[in-house]
């Protein structure tokens, strides 16, 4: 017999209790309550322990999960948290990360709740505006709920004592404990696969906070936004409120006050009944006269009584307008057209013939008047002023003058009229009549 001993090294052991604690699902939720004691920062990360009166385990609270944090921990203030157990094999050591943390008077769950309100009205969840119409006289209606709990039987026995039109079918579905919400969001896709129901009531009767909590469900809740079919939330009693309340398109106090809120009393309903019965006898009778005395008028109105004199008459109408349409046919308006243009053709050519002839005697006339003598008259009269225009020409050019002696002076281009204008040894140029000069004025 082989007796012999495997002994195995503090790695692989230390390796085997974190494989263990990493499998146990168990472990990766944890919720504890106890004392912090050794709090610290580290950092932007917490350390501390959390102990009671026989226990105690290390925690860490790590950055960004830590911002979170709605008071400011110390030792010995008692605490709620949830998060994941780990071994840190280095040393061989187990702690719990946490992931959220709450005063243990307020509580952990609650606080949770607070959150995750906060952030899907933020989101616009519970808008009004968003919510479908529950239907007034629904014909079946869905029911999530369990099976044998006291909320099923309160719905039934309502609609039952009420006024039982509506078709009832339940979807059993866990309503509390860790599953109970994957359990609800697996009835309501139940639900909507079958796409029969005209409403859903979706509840449980009364419990603790604890027990409700799984109405507060963040995917549930995004389930029931969504909800193709109107939703009520019937959860616990009266003063419980949980997230499906508020993202539901009602919310009822109690499973008793979704079944009536989708009943009515046989009494209500009979009086609504007779009510409209006697509105209709009463607009049907309205109707009925109204036309009645519409139909007497017409049968004894002219129109009717004269038949035959109004037809004639109508009849006489027709041909005088027909005729008055020949008159205004567009062949006779286009023949008439063409009349007036030839009138406005002849009368157009003699008035130019008119012109013509006239124009004929104007130049005729205008033609002896510029006879031979009176343009021998004009040009003799034209050549003596064009001669005493000449001689004064003459007599007012400079070079004329410039002939018998005289000269212009220029510097730099200027003309000088007088001596004060020039200085000893300015460049001047002298103009005669038949010619220029350059010189310098010395003195």
């Amino acid at each position: 017999m082989n007796n012999q001993i495997t002994f195995y090294s503090v790695t692989d052991i230390t390796k085997y209790i974190y494989y263990k604690f990493e499998t146990d699902m168990s472990l990766q939720e944890v919720y504890l309550q106890g004392e912090i004691s050794n709090f610290k920062y580290s950092g932007k990360h917490c350390y501390f322990s959390l102990k009671d009166q026989n226990a105690e385990i290390s925690a860490m609270f790590f950055y960004p999960h830590n911002m979170s944090l709605n008071f400011k921990p110390m030792d010995g203030m008692s605490v709620q948290v949830v998060g994941k157990i780990q071994v840190y094999q280095k040393r061989g050591t187990y702690s719990i990360v946490v992931q959220k943390m709450a005063q243990a008077g307020i509580g952990l769950l609650y606080q949770e709740f607070l959150d995750l309100k906060e952030k899907l009205q933020r989101e616009g969840l519970f808008d009004e505006r968003k919510k479908l119409k529950i239907p007034e006289y629904p014909e079946k209606v869905a029911i999530i709920t369990a099976a044998t709990g006291e909320a099923v039987r309160d719905i039934i026995s309502t609609f039952n004592r009420r006024f039982p039109l509506a078709q009832l079918k339940l979807y059993p579905a866990l309503v509390q404990g860790r599953d109970a919400p994957q359990d609800l969001m697996r009835a309501l896709q139940w639900v909507y696969r079958d796409n029969e129901a005209d409403v859903i009531i979706i509840g449980r009767g009364g419990g603790s906070f604890e027990d409700l909590s799984c109405f507060n469900d963040e995917k549930l809740a995004r389930m029931l936004f969504a909800s193709p079919i109107p939703t009520i939330s019937a959860v616990g009693h009266e003063g419980d409120y949980t997230i499906c309340d508020f993202v539901a398109s009602f919310r009822a106090p109690t499973p008793t006050g979704a079944a009536m809120k989708l009943t009515k009393e046989k009494k209500d309903v009979i009086e609504t009944l007779v009510n409209y019965s006697k509105r209709l006898k009463t607009s049907i009778t309205a109707k009925l006269t109204h036309d009645f005395q519409a139909w007497n008028h017409c049968i004894h109105s002219y129109g009717i009584a004269q038949f035959k004199q109004v037809i004639e008459g109508k009849y006489q109408n027709y041909l005088d307008t027909s005729n008055r349409l020949m008159q205004l046919s567009p062949e006779k308006i286009a023949k008439r057209l063409e009349e007036q243009i030839g009138q406005y053709q002849l009368r157009l050519q003699q008035l130019i013939q008119g012109r013509i002839e006239s124009n004929e005697w104007q130049f005729t006339h205008y033609e002896v008047r510029l006879s031979s003598q009176v343009m021998e008259k004009i040009i003799a009269q034209q050549e003596t002023v064009l001669e005493g225009l000449t001689d004064k020409l003459v007599l007012l050019n400079p070079f004329q003058l410039m002939k018998k002696g005289y000269s212009i002076v220029y510097k730099q281009h200027m003309m000088i009229t007088s001596e004060k204008e020039l200085a000893n040894q300015d460049d001047i140029i002298i103009q005669f009549h038949d010619g220029k000069v350059k010189a310098t004025v010395q003195k």
